[in-house]
């Protein structure tokens, strides 16, 4: 099998540019706060089925065509409507795409900051953590039944990156590989100014003794609500991501294992250590990669061996030994965050 290297190389930093806002929105909520989310699939999903039904129904009305039911008869037209619109119109399918990004990220923020603002006034936070696992199924067999939202087993296709209107594809897959890093950037600083933050300390101080932090009059159950909202708010961003990077919507993209996937990326990268979330999410993508080409080679060769189940035994030995020998991960959690620990030493005088 003739391999193309720079494909190979745009489709991985794209791949890991998605990962990496998904590790980042989990390190945020569990490496920092403390929250354990179970559901980041729900959150990823609610993102990808926004982008399902923005590119079905907004996308037309916004190029000012009729709106096509894209799960009927008419499955065919509409799919052509969507190809056309994107590729005729460049104006019109960036401000489809940007309109996406908005309301995934409202939509994501909300559902995350209502269900852990109820949740966790429990005093066990990891009942939030069984009702985003479960939830998040229930919220995929309810659309995977239910054709208006992505024709539910059949999925919607059409679903094009903003850049699909440039002749040449490998030109808008770089530029498309550049706008996921431009965000994972972006959210990396905003992660890293918050965590540094006297807001960044006091999410460490709820996760380290809810109980002190408690006494000490701070709302504890509203903060961690406050953190559940800003990184469901970036996994939704990502499901946009993986959404019109694929340009499919299925439900099956968004199981139970996607969520595992990113456990492994933060605690193989470090808890609390957003550095470590990307070399994770880096290190995964690599080898999540490198399995499914070679799973491609070996089935051409004839071999009877599934070699693509394969990734799920290498992730739950490496998520073991993580536990076992290096609990804090390969970049552990800085102790000083702050200058204030120099102030303090007396290094200012």
């Amino acid at each position: 099998m003739n391999l193309d290297l720079v494909a190979t190389v745009i489709a991985l930093l794209t791949f890991f540019g998605i990962s990496a806002l998904m590790a980042l929105s989990l390190n945020l909520e569990y490496g920092v706060a403390g929250v354990p989310n179970f559901g980041q699939a729900l959150f990823v999903s609610i993102g990808a089925y926004t982008a399902g039904v923005t590119y079905t129904r907004l996308l037309p009305l916004l190029a000012g065509r009729d709106v096509l039911n894209p799960c009927g008869s008419d499955m065919g037209l509409a799919l052509q409507l969507r190809t056309d619109i994107l590729r005729s119109s460049p104006a019109i399918g960036l401000a489809n795409f940007v309109i996406t990004l908005f309301i995934a990220g409202v939509i994501g923020g909300i559902v995350g900051y209502l269900a852990s603002y109820v949740m966790l006034r429990l005093k066990q936070e990891w009942f939030l953590a069984l009702v985003l696992l479960v939830g998040g199924e229930i919220v995929r067999i309810v659309v995977r039944g239910y054709d208006p939202v992505i024709c539910a087993t059949n999925g919607v296709s059409g679903i094009g990156q903003p850049f699909n209107w440039i002749g040449e594809p490998r030109t808008a897959s770089i530029l498309f590989m550049l706008l996921v890093l431009a965000f994972v950037a972006a959210a990396y600083v905003y992660c890293e100014r918050l965590v540094r933050s006297p807001y960044g300390r006091l999410l460490k101080a709820v996760r380290e003794n809810d109980q002190v932090t408690l006494g000490l009059g701070k709302p504890i159950t509203r903060i961690r609500a406050q953190v559940m909202f800003i990184g469901s708010v970036i996994a939704a961003l990502s499901g946009v991501f993986f959404a019109v990077n694929l340009g499919f919507v299925n439900t099956n993209d968004y199981v139970v294992t996607l969520t595992l996937d990113v456990w492994v990326m933060v605690v193989l990268g470090g808890l609390g250590n957003n550095r470590g979330a990307l070399l994770g999410a880096l290190l995964i993508t690599v080898l999540d990669r490198v399995t499914a080409i070679s799973a491609i080679q070996l089935n051409m060769m004839g071999s009877d061996f599934e070699f693509n189940y394969l990734r799920f035994i290498l992730f739950g030995v490496i998520l073991l030994l993580m536990l076992r020998f290096r609990p804090q991960g390969l970049l552990p959690e800085p102790q000083q965050t702050t200058e204030a620990h120099d102030f303090l030493a007396g290094d200012h005088a």
